[in-house]
This record gives C-alpha cells, sequence and structure tokens, in this order.
C-alpha cells in the first residue's frame, strides 16, 4: 500500500498533513513540561474529546464556562497540537488543554491530572471518517480510509495502540479512564465521578446542588452543543470576507452508528484485530462482552 498522502510524519509519528498542523507547534508541545495542577484531556479523534472538554469546564465554573469552540480550542482549552504551547504559556490560573498524542510521548508529571476518554472502534472510525472529509473539504473513498485505520498508516496512528499506552497507566492515581459509551448510558454518574477525580470541592458541589449538576447535564448535551458551538473552521480553501465556513463538527453523537457504515466483513476484521490486540484487557470485554 503507498503512504497515506494525507500524514506528515514527525520523529516518525503520523499526524495530519493540513495547513494548520505546524511541525514547530508539535514538536515544541511533544517536549512540554506540564505544570504542576494542568489538567490535561487527552484522547484519540473522534472519541469524546470536545463533550469531556465542556464537561470539564462546566464542572469547575458551576454551569457558568461555555465558550465557543473556536475560542475553546484556541484559549480556554488549547489543542496543543494546533496552538503550540503559547496559548498554554499565557494561562493564568488553572490550565486546562488537551492533545490526540499517545502517552508514551508526552512528558509525564505525577502532579497534573489527565483524563482520556476512549469509544469503541466502529463508531471511532466512521466518526474520524466523516470528520476528516469535513475539515479538508474534499471527499475521498471509505474502503481504503478503513484499511489505513487498520494499520499505522493514518493520522495519529493505529487506534488500538493508543488505547493500550493509556490502559498501560490505568492504575495510575492522577490518571482518569473514561468510557464513552459508559458516560452516554449514565451521565450523572459519569459527571460525579469526573467532578471527584477533579476535586472534592466540585463533586461536593454536584452532589449538594442537583439542580446545577441537572444544568451541566444539559448545558452538554448533543442537542445543546450541535446548536451552541459551530466550529469556524480554521483555514478554509475558499476563505471569504463574506462568508464564515463552518464544519459539521457535531455529526450524530450516539453509540452504536459505527456498524450501520461497515459492512459484515468489516466489523468481523476490526473486531478479530482488537481481539488480538487487547487481549485480556478489560476495555476489550467493554466492547465486545469478551
Amino acid at each position: 500500500m503507498s503512504e497515506n498522502s494525507r500524514i506528515q510524519k514527525i520523529r516518525g509519528f503520523p499526524f495530519p498533513k493540513v495547513a494548520w498542523f505546524i511541525k514547530e507547534n508539535i514538536e515544541e508541545t511533544l517536549d512540554y513540561e506540564s505544570h504542576d495542577g494542568d489538567l490535561i484531556i487527552c484522547s484519540y479523534p473522534k472519541t469524546g474529546t470536545t463533550w469531556l472538554q465542556y464537561i470539564v469546564m462546566q464542572i469547575l465554573s458551576k454551569g457558568e464556562d461555555f465558550p465557543s469552540f473556536n475560542d475553546a480550542l484556541m484559549k480556554a482549552a488549547p489543542f496543543m497540537e494546533m496552538t503550540g504551547k503559547g496559548p498554554i504559556d499565557e494561562m493564568q490560573g488553572l490550565r486546562i488543554y488537551k492533545h490526540h498524542y499517545r502517552f508514551n510521548m508526552i512528558k509525564r508529571n505525577d502532579k497534573a491530572k489527565y483524563l482520556y476518554i476512549y469509544r469503541h472502534p466502529e463508531d471511532t472510525l466512521v466518526s474520524f471518517y466523516h470528520f476528516f472529509q469535513n475539515i479538508r473539504e474534499e471527499k475521498f473513498d471509505f474502503d481504503p480510509f478503513f484499511e489505513e485505520f487498520l494499520t499505522n498508516d493514518v493520522e495519529y496512528g493505529r487506534y488500538f495502540e493508543h488505547v493500550l499506552s493509556f490502559l498501560a497507566h490505568k492504575n495510575d492515581e492522577n490518571l482518569l479512564l473514561i468510557s464513552y459509551e459508559r458516560l452516554h448510558a449514565n451521565r450523572k454518574e459519569g459527571y460525579l465521578r469526573i467532578a471527584k477525580f477533579l476535586g472534592e470541592e466540585y463533586y461536593q458541589s454536584l452532589v449538594n446542588d442537583e439542580s446545577l449538576l441537572n444544568r451541566i447535564i444539559e448545558n452538554t448535551s448533543f442537542d445543546h452543543m450541535k446548536k451552541n458551538l459551530p466550529f469556524v473552521h480554521p483555514h478554509p480553501k475558499e476563505p471569504s470576507k463574506d462568508t464564515v465556513k463552518t464544519v459539521d463538527f457535531f455529526r450524530k453523537g450516539g453509540v452504536g452508528d459505527g456498524k450501520n457504515k461497515l459492512s459484515p466483513d468489516q466489523i468481523k476484521r476490526i473486531r478479530d484485530l482488537a481481539n488480538e490486540m487487547m487481549k485480556g484487557t478489560e476495555v476489550l470485554k467493554e466492547w465486545y462482552g469478551e
């Protein structure tokens, strides 16, 4: 198979080859020294990153902080690969930022807190495909993308290694592993678990004020976020001073839609690979009941 033309290799690892992913920004954030107390949201693309980010901001601010999509992306919770370290260094007080790096690619700080969200591979794959078509403003075939997803020849590398890199640290006190499906199924319990990890004061504020918890749940519902968080394209192919190019970032947001796009053979192949690579992990049992 010829190498994927959509990727650029940095330190031997595949990243999206797009105008807003500058090599220098990626290099400097791979070497970034986190501060004590930093909150770092980690994920593979399209596994619930933005959802988790707004949940965290809502919990910390008691339902007040709801920046625009692009302000969150660049300032409120900078996306490291896009922004570089500059906007993070400029942040005052409690700092929240995010990345899609594997765990073993970043400099670890035992006094920072890491939240990692993961999602069923079928849903991740299909959401990833649709998103990249939208953000790149071009069409490419699904079947080759599927083949790339099963190898390391895809943006951010193969999904299973990404999940495994964080699973290897599942017992670290400063890492919270979050299942997209479990969070989706029981949001109240999931939000309280996240609040507890962020700090006892945040947990107590939700436990003692059910109306606050319900408001945060409503503010971070898929419908509310889709309606109120348009994503302005960072570098459209056809920029115009008269129109703003937006990206359909929030597509469906549910659970189980991936299999509707995949053929039975593709479902079998992705499951077989998951069984092989993630054998014996609790995540594999969660996904497939094995």
